[in-house]
């Protein structure tokens, strides 16, 4: 399983184990090694509609830089991490290999200016 990054590096695919904890997701997000509070920027951004973007809420506040650009024409900054979702248990669940080619085929990096 897992979970993948958009940042300035690019589309980066990190496996994993286990689901991430929230802690984590909150060190993953927004500006690099920096806790974040963390905003679902997304659902609805993918064909597969159980993929989720998440993002920092405070991106405008830290002036995080934008990375990457949605199919649906969504601009979101800093550093992005992507998951999937469990609907049974309400919660947010690691990525499939074919969830990863999704997100590699359906996201737009943006250069940095």
């Amino acid at each position: 399983m897992f979970y993948v990054l958009i940042n300035s590096k690019g589309i980066q695919v990190k496996e994993s184990k286990e689901m991430l904890t929230f802690k984590e997701m909150q060190n993953l997000v927004g500006i690099e090694g920096e806790s974040a509070y963390i905003e679902v920027a997304s659902y609805r951004s993918f064909s597969d509609k159980s993929i989720a973007l998440i993002c920092d809420e405070e991106f405008l506040i830290k002036k995080c830089q934008p990375t990457c650009m949605t199919i649906e024409g969504h601009v979101v900054h800093g550093q992005v991490l992507v998951l999937g979702t469990n609907k049974a248990e309400d919660d947010f669940d690691l990525l499939t290999k074919k969830q990863v080619e999704i997100v590699k085929s359906q996201v737009r990096l943006l250069r940095r200016k």
